[in-house]
This record gives C-alpha cells, sequence and structure tokens, in this order.
C-alpha cells in the first residue's frame, strides 16, 4: 500500500464559520498523497467561498439533501485506495492519517480503524444540555467517521451510506461492516476533535434517538433472518 491515495471527503452545509479551521487541520497532514473534496450540500451562505479559497480542495455543490447524501457523493467522485471523513466543524491532529496509515499496512486484515476522541467547546458557547461535563473531560472511543480510516474495498463489499439514514448512517454502516464479518479495529491515541456548538447535528437528540432505535431493529430483523434461513445443524453426541 505504498503511496496509497487518501481521499478526505467533508460533506458541509451552512458552515462557513468552521470550515476553514477544518480544512487547515486536514492540509496539515503530514501524508501525502492527499485528495481533499469538499461536497456542499445545498450552503446559502459562504461555506463556497471558503471551499474554493483553497487550490487543494475539489469543490462540489449539491442541493440539500443531507450529510448522508453528501458522503456518498464524495464516496463517487473521490479516487482515494483510503476513505477518511471529517465533518466541517471538527478537527484532526496533524498526524491522524500517518498514524491510521501505518497502522493498516502492518494489518492488512483490517477493513476499518478508528481512534479515540476529545470534545471541545467552541468559543462563547456555554455548554449545552445534551452533552455531559464529564464528556467534555475524557476522551472516548470514538464510533465516528471523523475518527476513521476506511479501506476502499470495504465500501465495495457492503455499499455507501444507506440513503434513508439523515442521522446516524455512520452507525448503521459500521454495524452493516461487522455483519460482513469486516473487521475494525481502535488505536488509543487521540485522532478525533468534535467540536461542540450551538447548531450540532447531534443537538437534535429526539430525532437522532429514533433514528438509532430504526437501525438497530433493521440489524435485529436482518439477524433474525438469516437464523430462521438456517437449516438447523444436527448435534453430534
Amino acid at each position: 500500500m505504498s503511496n496509497a491515495l487518501i481521499s478526505v471527503i467533508v460533506p458541509t452545509y451552512q458552515r462557513e464559520k468552521y470550515l476553514g479551521a477544518t480544512l487547515r487541520s486536514i492540509i496539515a497532514q503530514g501524508y501525502r498523497p492527499l485528495e481533499i473534496v469538499v461536497v456542499d450540500d445545498g450552503s446559502t451562505d459562504k461555506t463556497a467561498a471558503v471551499a474554493q479559497s483553497y487550490p487543494q480542495v475539489r469543490y462540489m455543490f449539491q442541493n440539500n439533501q443531507g450529510p448522508h447524501v453528501a458522503r456518498n457523493t464524495g464516496l463517487e467522485n473521490c479516487n482515494g485506495q483510503l476513505i477518511a471523513f471529517l465533518d466541517a466543524d471538527d478537527l484532526w491532529p496533524p498526524d491522524k492519517l500517518e498514524k491510521q496509515f501505518d497502522f493498516l499496512t502492518r494489518n492488512p486484515e483490517i477493513a476499518c480503524v478508528l481512534g479515540r476522541m476529545k470534545n471541545f467547546l467552541d468559543d462563547g458557547v456555554d455548554l449545552p444540555n445534551w452533552v455531559s461535563a464529564s464528556a467534555m473531560l475524557d476522551d472516548s472511543n470514538a464510533l465516528s467517521l471523523g475518527a476513521g480510516l476506511i479501506r476502499r474495498e470495504a465500501f465495495d463489499c457492503i455499499g455507501a451510506f444507506d440513503s434513508n439514514c439523515w442521522f446516524g448512517d455512520d452507525l448503521d454502516w459500521f454495524i452493516r461492516l461487522r455483519e460482513a464479518g469486516l473487521l475494525m479495529a481502535v488505536m488509543k491515541e487521540i485522532l478525533l476533535f468534535r467540536r461542540i456548538h450551538s447548531n450540532n447535528i447531534s443537538s437534535n437528540q429526539k430525532a437522532l434517538t429514533q433514528q438509532y432505535l430504526r437501525i438497530i431493529k433493521a440489524h435485529i430483523d436482518r439477524k433474525r433472518k438469516v437464523l430462521i434461513s438456517s437449516p438447523p445443524q444436527k448435534r453430534q453426541l
């Protein structure tokens, strides 16, 4: 996998305030070669101008359809053998991609490697009620696309993100990854800094919880269908 191209897909909507810092954290990565694809999901602010001010960035615009569709648009229009995602309000440490590329090189059986995540509060923003104080103090394993580096073959195997999952498309994809028997690992390093502000998608906890329940139910239904369709095994005495 020497000199494998990494494609970084940045779905964005109305993020002119944060997008520049996000893109600089990608450009600052020590790893090369690197492809950066920003998919603007119908922004009406200055998101386009911010993205297009960076010559390293390939900018794409689509009508507003949700971050899951924006990620799929990025997947369809990128060239990397390895894929990473970063939301347009979050940040990476400068050695994130190097560390994960080295891990995947040493562990060819792993399809997706994640890291740990640290929350940080945006300037001038009070801690919202959907985030606990302890969550701001401690880092945690991140079941988040922003903390991952994924082999292209994983998408070839299980497909892209569910077009019905406006929320929780990452959880659904990780579940399907495990259902397919593909291996996932978590590194101990903090590889994602998640910005907490007044307009996080996660702030809509009711919609998020409802979607998570639907995703888990769909997973259980698929497992039940497999069990029902599998012939009974003869027991050995």
